[in-house]
């Protein structure tokens, strides 16, 4: 079954989420659609789990116990993710139909999934060694680290550079403000 994930994503891809074709992915996935329906109800349930896949390595929270580190080896992860086949699909599919409600669904239900298993953790370790406030707005630090990631690769076209990644997490964590 991991092959139909794979042609999933192949053909989110190169049709996006509208076009995507059940019985197609199916079909070059060398299996009959019924066994895939009867495994995927439906297209959304499809593509949620094959993005799900795709992304299993974000999931994992990382705890080195120092949340600088933790960030860097979450943001690098993510950077790999984004200029992949699989990611650069996703963003895709996003940018070019994040109003359609399905695809909306899709995006709010893996963000959640991937907030509560994998980067909220590792900003809730953070919180409890007391390297972070209680209060701290984890959902804008998120937001704002993705966004600077996602612009610096779909709108600069720009490579991610070690050093951009180390100053956007100190940037962040640090804030640019002399002291």
């Amino acid at each position: 079954m991991r092959r139909v994930l794979e042609v999933a994503l192949e053909q989110l891809a190169a049709h996006g989420f509208e076009r995507l074709s059940v019985p197609e992915v199916a079909a070059l996935a060398g299996l009959n659609k019924t066994s895939v329906y009867r495994r995927w109800p439906t297209k959304a349930d499809l593509v949620r789990e094959a993005l799900a896949a795709s992304m299993g390595h974000t999931a994992e929270a990382l705890d080195s116990g120092d949340l600088r580190a933790d960030l860097l080896a979450l943001a690098r992860t993510a950077v790999v993710f984004v200029e992949s086949p699989s990611g650069l699909a996703v963003l895709r599919t996003l940018l070019a139909e994040g109003a359609n409600p399905e695809v909306k669904g899709l995006a709010a239900a893996m963000l959640h999934q991937q907030g509560i298993i994998g980067p909220a953790l590792v900003f809730a370790r953070a919180i409890a060694r007391g390297e972070l406030a209680q209060d701290t707005d984890v959902t804008l630090v998120l937001t704002t680290l993705a966004g600077a990631i996602m612009h610096r690769i779909l709108i600069e076209q720009t490579p991610v550079t070690e050093h951009f990644l180390t100053a956007l997490i100190d940037m962040v964590l640090f804030g640019v403000k002399r002291r």
